[in-house]
């Protein structure tokens, strides 16, 4: 008697898969978030109140609350919520990722670099999207002030003073999220999104619209959206998730090192400042020269490994 069973959701369609994807991880994550919420209350002796509404000069114990809330809710609205949904597409928790393909070493380094070069025509970008102009203004004063709100709540998260806390913050702001937020945007909605319009670099780029749009930072909508270009590309010519994993996690980690080090006085300039000079755009035009030519480097590398590019 054969007791082989097929996988619940395996030979839906591309759309169909797109939908369950982005509704479970929806769902999940607010089931999640309801739930860490409960635990942080109950195990913190804190109150809802002073979870979401952070003035910035908190109780090492809210702010503790607030972490493992954070932590908590990432865990399970991307990495459970992916696994579980890979579960239901091919019966195994990790077999819809390309985890098993190998990572070519020169090809990772050069993605670091990438990251890295990348900096000055990200913090341009910032700066022309922080100049865009919405024609409702009732609308703009509230995206600002959500925007602003988000920042505030980010910066007082992330304040440490010593290195256990800073590499906390590395866990929450750099790990989860590089491999968390890749799983989804990359390893689920992208391959979706290949699938169903048969263009990879169509997908590449709706996937990176999406990935930026969700952050609700309208204000930051550019250079989030370069910085899912990247990772995209990384994915679609790395046909691994590991290498935007390798990607995001440089990023991310880049921020929360160099924040941590300027509010000790060692930094001259926060990441988001670098190439924020007079000599912005021509900074910025030779920061993406150098992106560009990384990329196209970094194809070659991966063209004596791999074959070409496709799910």
């Amino acid at each position: 008697m054969n007791d082989f069973r097929k996988p619940i959701l395996s030979g839906q369609s591309p759309l169909a898969m797109f939908v369950f994807s982005s509704m479970g991880v929806l769902l999940i994550g607010l089931l999640f978030q309801l739930t860490g919420m409960l635990f942080t209350v109950l195990f913190f002796d804190v109150s809802v109140f002073d979870l979401l509404e952070l003035q910035g000069d908190e109780e090492n114990k809210v702010i503790n609350a607030i972490k493992f809330l954070q932590i908590f809710g990432a865990l399970g609205t991307f990495v459970f919520s992916s696994f579980l949904i890979s579960f239901f597409y091919t019966g195994s928790w990790f077999g819809y990722f390309h985890f098993g393909r190998e990572i070519n070493p020169r090809a990772a380094v050069l993605l670091v670099l990438i990251m890295v070069a990348a900096l000055p025509f990200v913090n341009f970008l910032t700066d022309i999207n922080q100049r865009f102009e919405i024609p409702f203004e009732t609308a703009a004063d509230y995206l600002r002030q959500l925007e602003d709100k988000t920042e505030n709540m980010m910066m007082t998260l992330i304040r440490a003073d010593n290195i256990g806390a800073l590499l906390v913050n590395i866990f929450m702001i750099a790990i989860i999220p590089a491999v968390g937020e890749e799983l989804v945007f990359r390893g689920l909605i992208q391959r979706h999104l290949t699938e169903m319009f048969k263009n990879g670099h169509l997908a590449v780029i709706v996937a990176s619209v999406i990935f930026s749009l969700v952050h609700f930072q309208i204000f930051s909508f550019l250079p989030r959206f370069f910085l899912g270009l990247i990772l995209g590309y990384a994915f679609y010519y790395g046909k691994t998730i590991w290498y935007p994993m390798i990607a995001h996690l440089v990023n991310n980690t880049l921020g929360v090192v160099f924040y941590y080090y300027y509010t000790k006085g060692q930094g001259g300039e926060t990441l988001e400042e670098i190439g924020t000079s007079e000599l912005m755009p021509a900074m910025a035009l030779l920061s993406l020269f150098i992106v560009a030519l990384l990329m196209y480097l970094w194809v070659k590398v991966l063209a004596t490994k791999l074959p070409r590019p496709g799910y």
